[in-house]
């Protein structure tokens, strides 16, 4: 998506310049920090501490739980990285937002996060409408420019806010446009995260999926698979830690974690017992110890479905080695393996560059 919407008596095209070109994500989270502030308040006066803080709770997801790369001028990756240090984040589909959380931090961790929030409130409002007034702030240097836009972003509603003190007051026709094109400007605004991410992300997979607080996945597919196939084995032990599993206290293990692939594509799952799942977390795993004992246990599960005629639950099999299931079912384990080798080694080292924990040993629970 290019263009915005129309707006009668607003300069909608000033609007699309602040993303023209854009070499730092600041710009996309300023704006949805914006709408998602009208979206839940509706008001036209918000504290720029606030949005900052909206800002935070949406960048954190990208840039830390899925370890994307902003680029060389990230400025946001050592605020993400305090947040880890100082919030336990709740990812549950119930929690509330990570704004809502960042507000609940005790006092001493919130002092310590409102120097990082300062840093952005001194440039990041003045910069973002910046483009706006490019004729009248050409060439000044940073310490003049702020003082300038203030000025010409009261005098009038070129741009979507006025300043007042720490508080932003966003124009009436602003409110009217954004609220009515909500869904539009935020498809406007992905549209435009994920060329930038792409640049600085060329060799990792679901982008679109990474964007936000992960979804509620739906496992009923892998779990209705591995229990079909544990029933029959019921000899079946961990590779990671060789104890038993058992129904009871079966577990679904991404072997490349779920925050780096984003699916739940069946050969990268296997069953695993709760507690070693949950020592495992989003760790890669040694492939040099996990991985042979993997895809004997993917290609038993394969063959398996395949002889029971489940051909439903390989689609993902096929999809992955491109081939129909009559072809995969005359494979060697050879030339199972080492196909699957072929597909998950290149993946484990984006993911090790990308900050991903490895090597995942169990060592038993500590």
């Amino acid at each position: 998506m290019t263009q915005l919407p129309s707006g009668s008596r607003l300069n909608i095209a000033a609007l699309s310049a602040v993303f023209a070109d854009t070499t730092n994500a600041y710009k996309f989270y300023w704006f949805l920090a914006i709408l998602d502030h009208l979206r839940d308040t509706g008001t036209a006066r918000v504290a720029m501490h606030d949005l900052a803080l909206r800002m935070l709770g949406s960048v954190w997801y990208p840039l830390d739980y899925f370890k994307l790369s902003f680029g060389r001028r990230d400025t946001f990756k050592p605020i993400a990285a305090f947040i880890t240090q100082h919030v336990v984040v709740d990812n549950s589909p119930t929690a509330p937002p990570l704004f809502t959380q960042l507000r609940a931090m005790p006092t001493a961790e919130q002092q310590l996060l409102q120097a990082w929030v300062r840093k952005l409130t001194n440039w990041v409002p003045y910069r973002f409408i910046r483009p706006m007034f490019a004729e009248e702030t050409r060439a000044l240097h940073d310490p003049k420019v702020n003082a300038l836009i203030i000025a010409l972003a009261n005098a009038g509603n070129r741009a979507p806010y006025r300043f007042d003190g720490k508080d932003l007051v966003l124009h009436e026709e602003w409110i009217e446009y954004l609220q009515q094109h909500q869904a539009i400007l935020r498809g406007f605004i992905q549209w435009h995260l994920v060329r930038f991410l792409q640049k600085n992300n060329p060799n990792v997979t679901g982008l679109t999926e990474k964007l936000d607080k992960p979804s509620q996945r739906d496992l009923k597919t892998a779990s209705h698979f591995w229990k079909h196939y544990l029933t029959a084995h019921p000899a079946l032990t961990c590779i990671y830690s060789g104890q038993p599993i058992i129904l009871k206290s079966l577990s679904l293990d991404h072997f490349l974690p779920w925050s780096f692939v984003a699916h739940d594509q069946l050969w990268n799952i296997i069953p695993t017992p709760k507690t070693v799942n949950s020592t495992k977390n989003d760790w890669l795993p040694s492939f040099p110890q996990y991985f042979e004992p993997f895809a004997a246990l993917q290609y038993s599960a394969f063959q398996f479905h395949a002889d029971q005629e489940h051909y439903a639950l390989l689609e993902d099999y096929h999809l992955l080695f491109a081939r129909d299931i009559a072809a995969l079912r005359e494979l060697s384990y050879s030339s199972f393996r080492d196909y699957l080798h072929g597909q998950l080694a290149p993946q484990l080292q984006i993911a090790q560059n990308l900050g991903f924990s490895y090597p995942f040993v169990y060592r038993g629970i500590t």
